[in-house]
């Protein structure tokens, strides 16, 4: 299944769940995970694990997550992020992650909680209100 970002970008659906819908972006070697409501850990460890493949596949720097359907992130789903998740798609090759927040301030609080204590050496991590300000600084 295809679907367009920005500027008339083609996107591959390749995962499409009730919790998260994974896509590629062959032209910006980019990939996008718009991530949905409250997460449970095996959502996130499916979601995150498929994302690593395609990270690791193509050989892919940068990659969207989009929070801006996002719930709260639980304790659990905060350390597997932090504590496993950031450093193995660092290890893979990943160098930026954007993130494009909720308006839920309590999913905001979480998400900022996260990319605060990720500890990550090439991989850094930003957070934008906007898709078009995300993909921007990701093409820097």
């Amino acid at each position: 299944m295809k679907t367009q970002i920005l500027d008339n970008t083609v996107s591959n659906v390749l995962m499409k769940e009730s919790y998260v819908e994974v896509s590629y972006v062959p032209s910006l070697n980019l990939v996008i995970a718009k991530w949905i409501g409250f997460l449970t850990i095996e959502d996130v460890t499916k979601g995150c694990t498929f994302v690593t493949s395609l990270i690791r596949k193509h050989n892919i720097k940068i990659h969207l997550s989009d929070h801006r359907q996002l719930k709260v992130l639980s304790k659990e789903v905060q350390g597997y992020l932090t504590m496993q998740w950031f450093s193995e798609v660092e290890r893979v090759g990943l160098r930026k992650i954007g993130v494009v927040v909720a308006e839920d301030i309590f999913a905001v609080a979480t998400v900022s909680k996260v990319n605060k204590e990720a500890k990550v050496g090439n991989l850094t991590i930003d957070m934008f209100q906007s898709e078009e300000a995300c993909l921007a600084w990701l093409q820097e």
